[in-house]
């Protein structure tokens, strides 16, 4: 494998050493493999054992109402790994994971992390992936516990704020359609609230940069 640099973005291999993931990857089973924009990584009702890293690209958590409606639960990209606690908990995936654009991953088999002398400090780093996992979870439920569409957004934008930048700028990683999607919008609703937000002044914003007046 060639992408050990990538890999030790994730935070999984939070404080390790290039030399040290080398090492680890010597011993755990693992495998890489591309995707194409669209293609559904893991459908819904999987029953997984290995988890994955992204090295290239940007993928999505998602599920379907009744009416074919696209639900976007959560969205990784390069660096972050998914599908940690189902591997952990031998449960099935309660949603599919789609690839948002051309996208790599690593699979790694949870079992075999076992294997290496490092498997204690790997463990708490995941433990600590999965409380963060959690929180985000729950902000995303706050989100949508929200009663407008004006609502939504503004506790959708202020939480990337916070998250994303230090002062009033900041660029998400979801375009219009996502965006929609993982606020339980219709586009064109969400379209409509956000130009009147930024007549207000409320909020600015060109394509996925925002800003908060």
């Amino acid at each position: 494998m060639n992408n050990f640099e990538t890999v030790k973005e994730c935070p999984i291999f939070k404080n390790f050493s290039i030399d040290e993931i080398i090492e680890i990857f010597s011993v755990i089973s693992f495998y890489e493999k591309d995707y194409k924009k669209n293609d559904i990584i893991l459908a819904e009702n999987t029953k997984v054992e290995y988890f994955g890293i992204i090295t290239n690209g940007k993928i999505a958590l998602s599920n379907f109402d009744y009416f074919g409606n696209r639900n976007i639960l959560n969205v990784f990209e390069k660096g972050d790994s998914f599908a940690e606690a189902l591997v952990s908990l031998e449960i099935q995936i309660p949603h599919e994971v789609i690839s948002l654009t051309d996208s790599s991953i690593v699979w790694i088999e949870y079992k075999s992390l076992s294997k290496s002398l490092y498997y204690q400090k790997i463990l708490n780093n995941l433990l600590n992936i999965i409380s963060t996992k959690n929180l985000i979870l729950n902000k995303k439920l706050q989100i949508l516990s929200k009663r407008t569409t004006r609502e939504k957004i503004l506790e959708y934008l202020s939480n990337q704020k916070k998250a994303l930048s230090l002062d009033s700028n900041f660029e998400i990683n979801l375009n219009r359609n996502e965006m929609a999607d993982y606020l339980a919008l219709d586009r064109s609703n969400l379209s409509r609230e956000l130009g009147k937000l930024k007549k207000e002044g409320i909020i600015d914003f060109k394509k996925n940069k925002f800003r908060l007046l």
